[in-house]
């Protein structure tokens, strides 16, 4: 029976490897205005979720993750050991992708059910959250619009929201994940200590 590590670190190693224009790929990365820690997150121009479900997980979390990871991430999908799979895409949305867990060797492998299609419907309010108050900082700075230095984080938050479009946050907000290097990009709470952000 495969591990969740396991199979973590073969759909990272897959992804980075397959997807040139991917980055970085990270675990356990927290979603925004729920509880939830996506099990692997792609990251390039874009934010790609990923829940894992093996032989020893249940389904019983998989309908509240689909909603919060639907609000965050361009593409979704769930891997999952193979007798999930049917009840996995039951309760996935038609634009979710889906792939089976392969046993195949010492590492597991997958095998592509169904190819997710974009998500039409990332909430521009969720997405903003991932970034650090000197980050939200420097970027707005950088479009011509410094806030107050004693503004809050939240109050950035909504200015930039009033700054960027949606596509335009969804650039700015990778390249602040990317620039963060790759142990702490996880930690919403930890703050960045220079203005690394580009425009």
């Amino acid at each position: 029976m495969m591990t969740e590590t396991a199979v973590r670190e073969s759909l990272r190693s897959e992804l980075l490897s397959m997807s040139p224009g991917l980055s970085e790929a990270l675990y356990e990365f927290w979603v925004p205005r729920t509880n939830e820690r996506a099990d692997v997150v792609a990251i390039g121009s874009r934010l790609w979720g990923f829940e894992i479900k093996t032989d020893r997980d249940t389904l019983a979390r998989l309908p509240r993750q689909v909603e919060a990871y639907s609000r965050l991430f361009d593409r979704c999908a769930v891997v999952v050991a193979e007798r999930h799979l049917d009840a996995a895409l039951g309760l996935i949305p038609s634009w979710w992708g889906a792939a089976s867990i392969l046993a195949d060797g010492d590492a597991p492998s997958f095998r592509i059910v169904r190819w997710g299609q974009a998500n039409r419907a990332v909430d521009a309010e969720t997405l903003v959250r991932l970034l650090w108050r000197e980050e939200v900082r420097c970027i707005l700075a950088s479009h011509g619009a410094e806030p107050d230095p004693r503004a809050s984080r939240a109050s950035m938050w909504q200015l930039l929201l009033g700054t960027l479009d949606l596509g335009e946050l969804k650039s700015v907000v990778c390249q602040a994940l990317l620039n963060r290097g790759p142990s702490p990009m996880r930690f919403a709470s930890r703050r960045s200590s220079s203005c690394e952000v580009s425009a």
